[in-house]
């Protein structure tokens, strides 16, 4: 990470860790200056604090106005208002009332920097005191250069606007000698020191005519294949290639991602889908004992039924040859039995039908 990010991500932390406050960082500018262009940073108005760093180190940070007065707010009355800015004399309190942002941000932003190589240079810093101007922090400041945070915040989605500055100043660290580490070297240290070991980053190849490739020249740009960058090749002495991975940056720095072996790949794979696997089967199945007579194991079919029904096998084709001819039917239609139908002539008139009517009567047999 960054140190403008760490910052950045350290001041939005802090705020919120400290107040609740929505804090939200516009911008972050770095750069590199000596005494007097961190004094010319310095406009009139600002609180200045200094800060006390290790083996008498000293920084600066300059709050503005707008910034000063919502730390204060959201401090004593919990909320940050748009109430116009006190033009009077800064002190000692208005700086202490600084100290908690300032002393949380530089811890988080330390922690934020942990494996960068600035972090001892850019660590050990926290709130001193109130400087009066910039002529008394001319006087104060004693490293030729420093790194300079320019942060642009918004506190309270836009309810106040400003800046910060912090300087930090660059300074020489002495790295003392680990007592834990051998005082006599390894048997084979001498001979593995003088063995080379040349390892080339490759980008991409690219084939073109010698004559092309005599002519190139300083400056000269050369078009690189599509994703060029995911294609990258760390190659050893003689051309054994080593890894490929992706080329970016880290912290600042050029770095290369490497992509892990097809085979170590597949490993993982494989390994997380049997812990899914597994996993999925510890939730899905009840306990054993709770299944009891009817958990059935996995692919088991189930035995075949047979039916026995009542005249299933019976063959009703051959049946039909010994079936008796059914007797002609026989209608009773007078109460004394026998008789044939009785049409009457006058009641075909009366209905007016196309087709004839009959009147009869039946007696039903209850037996």
């Amino acid at each position: 990470m960054s140190p403008a990010k760490a910052l950045r991500l350290a001041l939005c932390r802090t705020s919120e860790v400290l107040w609740e406050l929505a804090l939200v960082t516009q911008g972050v500018q770095q750069e590199v200056l000596d005494q007097d262009g961190c004094i010319e940073m310095l406009a009139p108005g600002l609180l200045l604090v200094l800060m006390e760093g290790p083996e008498g180190a000293r920084g600066l940070a300059s709050f503005d106005r707008e910034i000063m007065t919502g730390m204060i707010e959201i401090q004593t009355i919990s909320k940050v208002t748009r109430m116009p800015i006190e033009d009077r004399p800064l002190t000692p309190t208005d700086a202490a009332m600084m100290a908690p942002l300032i002393d949380g941000t530089l811890e988080r932003f330390e922690s934020n920097l942990a494996g960068h190589p600035d972090l001892v240079q850019l660590s050990g810093f926290r709130f001193g005191a109130i400087v009066e101007d910039a002529r008394t922090a001319s006087l104060l400041l004693e490293a030729a250069t420093f790194r300079a945070f320019r942060v642009t915040l918004d506190l309270d989605t836009g309810t106040r606007r400003g800046e910060i500055q912090i300087m930090l100043p660059e300074r020489e660290i002495s790295i003392a000698p680990n007592p834990t580490a051998a005082s006599e070297p390894g048997p084979h240290e001498p001979r593995m020191m003088l063995v080379p070991a040349h390892i080339e980053a490759i980008l991409a190849r690219i084939r073109m005519p010698l004559s092309k490739a005599s002519a190139l020249r300083p400056g000269d740009l050369i078009e690189l294949p599509d994703k060029a960058l995911e294609k990258a090749e760390l190659v050893a002495a003689k051309g054994h290639r080593l890894a490929a991975g992706r080329l970016g940056q880290m912290n600042g720095f050029r770095a290369i991602r490497l992509n892990l072996p097809p085979g170590i790949k597949r490993v993982q794979q494989l390994e997380a889908e049997a812990d899914v696997e597994d996993a999925v089967m510890d939730f899905a199945a009840p306990p054993e004992e709770d299944i009891g007579e009817l958990s059935f194991g996995g692919g088991m079919d189930l035995p075949e039924t047979e039916i026995d029904l009542p005249g299933a096998d019976f063959d009703f084709s051959e049946a039909e040859e010994d079936l008796p001819d059914l007797p002609a039917l026989d209608f009773d239609t007078e109460f004394g039995g026998g008789g044939d139908f009785d049409f009457d002539a006058d009641a075909m008139e009366e209905g007016g039908e196309d087709f004839p009517m009959a009147a009869m009567e039946t007696e039903w047999d209850d037996k």
